[in-house]
């Protein structure tokens, strides 16, 4: 019973096996108890080990028919772990439910001399298969015995067999039972993940919504809200150096009157990608309104201050895809943290835009201290 080639064609005087009635349901029960392609187990070794002993064969094995397969779960004294269901004589012996069947010669057998197995070196001759019944009456499989010389099986025998086909099933019976309680167990386990990560979504979206109102809606800058909890959450040393700067793009309104809303609109968003573009890690950036930005600096001191802002001055006037030339003026502060607060900075940090704005626009101008 080694892998077989089939023929092509069995000789017109086999007749054809007739259909099992029931098959799809016989299909998805064998499917149900999930024994196909499973690992070899200990105790299904015992069973086929003992029926090769009682009827004194020299091979023995546990199938399964599958949908175009006979699968080979225990065995012994044969090779190979799986034939064609077409040459598979217990796809015979499952349509006889209640009966062992018994090919004492199959080499005389109308249906089986002409299978490989029987003609070929495996020589086999002698089988007798107990099918493997389920509680719904679904003949799975079966218990069998093979030899390559012709024999007989006592009633004795046949009823050992049937025993042990009736064992397989309630292993069978016992695997399913286990394998539908780990599955529930595993359901219950999903479920409360899938509450579990549910719960973590609402908080994550929750944070979104919560980041979403700190933001402003053209820019994605932070507002002024999220500005406010953005210099509270600051951790800046007692003593540290810190600049506020104050930006604001020139002549915005006459690129409102002249080219429209949805140009100013456009320029808008592009001078804050270049803020957030020239911004280190540390700092925040926002919208404070309208066409003025607000940098929030820790740790640094006006020199470094001046570099990040000219640094952005210089990259919103060289953006091309702008709908016209803009300019940017700004006005920095500097302060000690813990002496001084972002607003008294930020109040200082205005003058010196207003500054920058009387000596022609297009600079940057730092307060003094």
């Amino acid at each position: 019973m080694s892998d077989a080639v089939v023929p092509s064609e069995l000789p017109p005087q086999v007749p054809s096996l007739p259909p099992i009635p029931d098959e799809a349901q016989r299909l998805a029960v064998l499917h149900r108890y999930r024994i196909l392609d499973t690992l070899p187990e200990g105790v299904y070794d015992d069973v086929v080990d003992l029926a090769r002993a009682l009827c004194g064969t020299p091979q023995a094995v546990l199938t399964f028919i599958d949908e175009d397969r006979q699968w080979f779960k225990a065995a012994v004294g044969l090779d190979g772990e799986q034939t064609d269901r077409r040459i598979a004589f217990c796809d015979v012996a499952i349509r006889s439910p209640r009966a062992v069947t018994v090919v004492e010669d199959a080499s005389q057998h109308l249906r089986f001399r002409h299978y490989p197995q029987v003609t070929g070196p495996d020589h086999l001759r002698f089988y007798a298969g107990a099918p493997l019944v389920t509680p719904g009456g679904h003949a799975l499989g079966t218990i069998c015995v093979v030899d390559q010389v012709p024999r007989t099986l006592t009633d004795a025998q046949a009823r050992q067999m049937q025993a042990l086909a009736r064992i397989v099933v309630h292993l069978l019976e016992a695997r399913r039972r286990e394998l539908d309680g780990q599955l529930q167990l595993a359901e219950r386990e999903l479920h409360q993940r899938e509450l579990v990560r549910y719960q973590r979504e609402l908080e994550s979206k929750n944070t979104e919504l919560a980041e979403e109102a700190r933001r402003d809606a053209l820019t994605g800058l932070l507002n002024r809200g999220g500005l406010a909890q953005a210099a509270r959450a600051s951790t800046a040393r007692a003593g540290d150096a810190f600049t506020v700067a104050v930006l604001d793009l020139d002549h915005f309104k006459r690129i409102n009157d002249t080219l429209g809303h949805a140009a100013g609109d456009e320029v808008i968003r592009i001078a804050a990608e270049e803020i957030q573009r020239g911004v280190r890690g540390s700092d925040v950036a926002a919208r404070y309104g309208g066409e003025e930005f607000l940098l929030l600096m820790p740790a640094t001191p006006p020199d470094a201050g001046l570099a990040v802002v000219e640094r952005i001055r210089a990259a919103i006037s060289g953006r091309e895809d702008l709908p016209t030339k803009v300019t940017l003026s700004a006005g920095l502060a500097s302060g000690l943290s813990g002496r001084d607060t972002p607003d008294t900075l930020f109040q200082r940090a205005d003058q010196a835009l207003y500054l920058a704005k009387r000596r022609g626009r297009d600079r940057a101008e730092v307060a003094d201290e």
